[in-house]
């Protein structure tokens, strides 16, 4: 049978397999999405640095529970249509099947492990990424969270001044990971988020952003943007992004995040700008979005603006949205010379 993308060779090597996300959130993507985007029948959805990015977790079809599965951390290019690229899918597949035939998931020796580690399209992501990883796998199949679990369930429900630093990160994504059977601790991180040290806050914030935490705490830290210092406002921008990610958050105009947003905008940092750009995006559209240029054009740096712009153009749910408000007629002129700007350098680059 013939081998054109990714997913052929991965359901022809008699493999059972589950693909997440890796670029701007870690996140299940469904199989026949996966298929569809090596296919080219869609764009890959979260581009992050002109590239998707996949971690491919594979074992034997048929086979027990011990066995222990493959892992493939993967980064492609996109082609300028945001569709993943054919030469890089058919350019690692040579690679695999050169070392490994088709059967992927059998045994490899230690010079065929670090042969195929050598391939330009397997990269190793940062630590958080992996424990996020590693978090929403333990719970999918059901396996026992990690030893570090209970010490950061007991750090989060009793703070102390220095017990933060003795926490396993592991420990601190898999109780995000299980807080929606654990109303107790969800209630006490949402009552003392402003009190946790700011390291602590820190990796908790990291964690959150990955999953889908319980409503609860989501209602309970967007108040508290209006009242915290830069730093604390920044993490708890990166705890909320889960809201940003509902099915139906992007049609929501009543979603008290959007009105928080509205009223942190005008005075929203170069970082909080970042944050919003590569976690909330989803929730920049109509007024929103129109405050949220405005607010980057007065920034006063090009370079952030013309990043920021680079990289929502390239989001397929945001591209058409951004495309039709910068071609307004009567656009902000502060934003309407911030893109012109941008173009004259996009023409000469």
């Amino acid at each position: 049978m013939t081998i054109n993308y990714l997913s052929d060779l991965l359901e022809q090597s008699q493999s059972d397999f589950v693909v997440y996300d890796m670029g701007r959130r870690v996140v299940p993507m469904g199989a026949e999405q996966f298929t569809a985007i090596c296919a080219q029948h869609q764009p890959y959805p979260f581009p992050t640095q002109h590239q998707a990015w996949f971690a491919v977790v594979f074992w034997p079809k048929l086979a027990t529970s011990k066995v222990e599965p493959y892992l493939w951390f993967l980064r492609m290019p996109l082609d300028e249509r945001g569709l993943l690229s054919l030469t890089a899918q058919q350019d690692f597949m040579t690679q695999v099947i050169t070392l490994l035939g088709q059967q992927i998931s059998g045994a490899l020796s230690e010079q065929q492990q670090q042969q195929l580690q050598q391939s330009a399209y397997l990269f190793t992501p940062a630590e958080v990424k992996r424990a996020a990883l590693h978090a929403q796998l333990s719970k999918r199949w059901q396996r026992p969270p990690s030893i570090y679990y209970e010490h950061a369930q007991s750090e989060l429900l009793s703070p102390s001044s220095e017990g933060w630093q003795q926490l396993g990160l592991q420990g601190i994504h898999d109780v995000c990971q299980r807080l929606e059977s654990d109303q107790y601790l969800t209630t006490s991180i949402a009552a003392q988020w402003l009190d946790y040290p700011e390291p602590l806050q820190k990796a908790l914030a990291e964690a959150l952003e990955h999953c889908q935490a319980p409503d609860y705490l989501y209602q309970q830290l967007i108040p508290k943007l209006a009242d915290v210092s830069n730093s604390q406002r920044l993490q708890t921008l990166r705890a909320l992004a889960g809201v940003a990610h509902k099915a139906d958050a992007a049609l929501d105009k009543e979603l008290p995040l959007v009105a928080a947003l509205t009223e942190l905008l005008p005075h929203a940092s170069a970082d909080e700008l970042v944050i919003l750009a590569t976690r909330l995006w989803p929730l920049l559209q109509g007024e929103l979005l129109l405050e949220f240029m405005q607010r980057l054009a007065v920034s006063q740096s090009s370079e952030l603006f013309a990043g920021i712009v680079s990289d929502l153009l390239r989001v397929p749910s945001t591209r058409t949205q951004l495309l039709m408000l910068l071609q307004q007629p009567e656009l902000p002129a502060p934003v309407a010379a911030a893109w012109q700007q941008f173009i004259i350098k996009q023409s000469r680059s």
